[in-house]
């Protein structure tokens, strides 16, 4: 079955609330996680000299992320974040509540970090490697690599990076999915593979959709 479908058909019966109107409470929680973004942002500009702003990354393509698309995002029940791989050192710009349970960190800890930060002394770097090569390639990738919480405890960590396109085609961001390894599957019956395929099947939906609306509009 082509990974389309799965994915499409995985998404529908997933979590049914993504596609339900936001609420006001739902918008708020937007409003002050793009707030918070902007934040590490502007402290990120500033620590390494690199300007970030809405006007320059518009003009490349690539646009911060919008309450609407934050609030489709926040719908996502798994442990994920998004890396922005056009600015400098791929910082996070989006990050799931379920990912700051998995690993103890704080959202404010968490935005503007390279994923390296999970890593600790028994981190595999040829599975590090792998992860590299496949981002310089612009492909998904799947691997189980040991990452480390906050407290220091570490799991092994069945991760799937996949790129994310816009609707331009140009790649706007990667999406991590991070699944804890020993899980099976979940209420709605889906094994880990299936879940994070279909996490990353709703990313793209909210990436792409806005984009979609917005040039609709401007034709």
């Amino acid at each position: 079955m082509p990974l389309d479908l799965i994915v499409d058909r995985d998404q529908r019966g997933f979590d049914v609330e993504a596609h339900c109107e936001a609420s006001e409470m739902e918008k708020r929680r937007a409003s002050n996680v793009m707030n918070n973004i902007l934040s590490v942002l502007t402290h990120y500009s500033e620590s390494t000299g690199k300007v970030v702003c809405a006007k320059r990354l518009s003009a490349s393509g690539i646009g911060l992320l919008n309450s609407s698309i934050i609030s489709s995002l926040g719908r996502i029940k798994q442990s994920f974040v998004l890396t922005d791989p056009n600015l400098l050192d791929m910082p996070i710009v989006y990050v799931s509540d379920a990912f700051l349970k998995l690993t103890g960190y704080s959202r404010h800890e968490v935005l503007g970090q390279n994923c390296r930060f999970l890593s600790g002394v028994d981190t595999d770097s040829s599975t590090l490697f792998q992860i590299k090569a496949n981002i310089q390639a612009e492909q998904a990738c799947t691997v189980r690599i040991l990452n480390y919480r906050k407290d220091g405890s570490s799991f092994w960590n069945l991760l799937h990076i996949s790129p994310v396109r816009n609707a331009s085609g140009k790649i706007a961001y990667l999406v991590g999915v991070q699944t804890e390894d020993g899980g099976n599957h979940d209420r709605h019956g889906l094994s880990p593979e299936k879940r994070q395929l279909s996490v990353v099947g709703m990313v793209k939906v909210a990436i792409r959709t806005p984009s979609i609306g917005a040039s609709t509009s401007r034709s």
